[in-house]
């Protein structure tokens, strides 16, 4: 499967491998018309997850942006551009300086901050774990993949050779052993 040109630089941006994006001019007047104090505005913010709709991403292609939104309803995210019609939501403007963008989703306007990546610190485990020993006795020491190769062989060989030979039916009704015996 090729990627498109276009749809490479999504995919490296959205894993974090995407060129830097290059800050644009604020749309004051769309600032105004839509600000985000207004009754009808929910702003996304780093922690809560509670909006209908999230800010997950931006990145700019040849100078055109496009914006990575997560409908919390139908846990959906998809990549927009800039005043791209045709889904649940349209977003409007996109402010460089503080990571937000503003949408109209369901006929409200919406401002939408940015959401920041959680990393959590794991526990750190013991360094030295005493082994592991089953019922059948103690534990083996670790060999290389190698040396557990060859001494699989020579065990099987050597049951094969402490088997006791299997007679072979001919057609006369006689039977003979399929070994040689020594």
């Amino acid at each position: 499967m090729f990627l498109r040109p276009l749809n490479f630089l999504r995919l490296l941006c959205t894993i974090g491998l995407g060129l830097p994006v290059v800050a644009g001019a604020v749309d004051l007047q769309n600032l105004l018309s839509a600000s985000p104090f207004s009754a009808g505005a929910t702003v996304g913010s780093g922690g809560g997850g509670t909006a209908a709709l999230e800010f997950r991403g931006v990145f700019a292609d040849q100078g055109e942006y496009f914006f990575s939104l997560y409908e919390t309803s139908t846990h959906r995210a998809l990549w927009v551009g800039l005043n791209e019609t045709g889904n649940a939501f349209t977003v409007h403007a996109y402010d460089a300086a503080t990571e937000t963008v503003t949408a109209e989703y369901q006929g409200r306007a919406l401002t939408l901050t940015l959401l920041r990546a959680k990393i959590i610190a794991l526990a750190s485990s013991p360094s030295h774990a005493a082994p592991a020993t089953s019922a059948a006795g103690p534990s083996v020491p670790t060999q290389s993949p190698e040396a557990q190769i060859v001494e699989e062989i020579r065990r099987r060989r050597s049951l094969r050779q402490q088997a006791a030979p299997l007679p072979v039916p001919l057609p006369g009704g006689e039977k003979l052993s399929q070994r040689a015996q020594p």
